[in-house]
């Protein structure tokens, strides 16, 4: 009779405790830093359906409890993913696919990287990123025709490391049309003695990008998850694409919905006429892991390929000011346009000609309009007097690397 006393006892005092919460992770016993208003710190804490949930003791974590999986940190350093405020993820991926030209010390090395890669992935249209003739002992802008020897019959479109101007070879300038009458506004085809070099700065890309061959699905997908990879491995779990098109951003929600992705994007929208009809009249796109809230424009181009707007004349290039890629009055009417959505404006400046355009046409449509939050991308070189417009609630998004990089 005490034996079932004693049973009844235990299981009373069992039922009595409340059961513990489900989570699908725990980890215990780690140094965390929570980045927090108070930058508190804490040992443990609790995710489920991919959010954290709680965050304090080990023991108290445990308790309350219990987990599909139990990380037992013995002590490793936690901290918050990394958000990348300004970048090109979906690039990033698509770089994968091309010859990596970042680094290079001369345009003979540039030449033999591009050489390597084709014999290992023959290409009918050899595409490659990275190469800064800054950072060569002849710093001047290369030539065309090391590439038309070794490349006689294939396309070669060779992209600068700061996306702002092409390598190409005459092939290339063939399927696309550009002949030294071509003109294009917004940038420059560069002539030297009246004949193509065969570098491009800013809008004559594009009739290049136009004659390249179009990705597979199965390509543009592979390409976001190799930039996702790339990003997890620094611990960037959210990052701002500055600028996508339509497609891709809706291919972006589709893996995302399926699991297939992970990493968090904010979007910011290519202003080409097809994506602002689309997502102007759509409204602000939010789920859990995609943001779609901003439209990026191009001002101008940039100081390493010499097509950043400026007010006075490059020093090693008498006579030149860098160009706008949009112009003033569409600018001005795009700002008009997005002042009236729900939408972010982010522009890319970085010369500061380029600036004060997007400054006056910014505070212009920005009038009795409070915390929208538009953005300055780059905002590299801005006049002194011209600081006080960012009073006027106007953000400027400095990259460090970038600026840095920029020259």
């Amino acid at each position: 009779m005490k034996k079932l006393l004693f049973l009844a006892s235990l299981i009373a005092v069992f039922s009595c405790e409340p059961a513990k919460e489900k989570a699908d992770l725990l980890v215990l016993n780690a140094n965390i830093y929570t980045v927090n208003d108070a930058f508190e710190k804490a040992e443990a804490l609790a995710v489920k359906d991919g959010k954290f949930i709680a965050i304090g003791s080990t023991s108290d974590l445990q308790d309350r409890y219990e987990a599909n999986e139990v990380i037992e940190a013995e002590g490793k350093t936690l901290i918050p993913g990394f958000i990348d405020a300004h970048c090109h993820f979906y690039g990033l991926g698509l770089n994968q696919l091309k010859v990596d030209l970042v680094g290079t010390k001369s345009y003979e090395e540039v030449l033999q990287l591009v050489k390597d890669f084709q014999e290992a992935n023959p290409s009918n249209f050899i595409q490659g990123r990275g190469w800064d003739q800054n950072d060569w002992e002849v710093k001047e802008f290369p030539t065309k025709e090391a590439l038309d020897e070794l490349f006689p019959d294939t396309p070669v479109a060779l992209e600068r490391v700061d996306g702002h101007a092409y390598l190409v070879n005459q092939k290339a300038l063939d399927l696309a049309g550009i002949t030294a009458t071509t003109r294009v506004s917004g940038g420059e085809i560069i002539k030297k003695d009246g004949k193509i070099t065969g570098v491009l700065v800013d809008r004559p890309m594009g009739m290049i990008d136009a004659v390249i061959p179009a990705l597979t699905k199965q390509m543009q997908i592979k390409a976001l998850k190799d930039a996702e990879e790339i990003c997890l491995d620094y611990g960037l779990t959210t990052v701002n694409d500055a600028g996508l098109m339509r497609g891709t951003i809706e291919l972006i929600d589709s893996l995302q919905q399926s699991n297939e992705l992970s990493i968090r994007v904010y979007a910011m929208v290519s202003n080409a006429p097809d994506n602002l009809d689309h997502f102007l009249d759509k409204g602000i796109v939010k789920t859990d892991q995609l943001n779609v809230r901003s439209v990026k424009v191009y001002g101008d181009g940039a100081l390493g390929s010499r097509g950043a707007a400026l007010r006075a004349p490059y020093s090693d290039q008498p006579g030149h000011f860098g160009a706008m890629i949009t112009p003033v009055a569409d600018i001005e009417a795009l700002a008009m346009r997005i002042a009236a959505s729900d939408y972010q404006m982010n522009t890319h400046a970085i010369g500061d000609s380029a600036n004060i355009v997007v400054l006056r046409a910014y505070k212009n449509a920005l009038k009795d309009k409070i915390d929208r939050r538009w953005k300055v991308e780059h905002a590299q070189v801005i006049s002194e007097e011209d600081f006080d417009y960012f009073e006027e609630g106007i953000i400027p998004s400095i990259q460090p690397t970038h600026a840095t990089s920029d020259m």
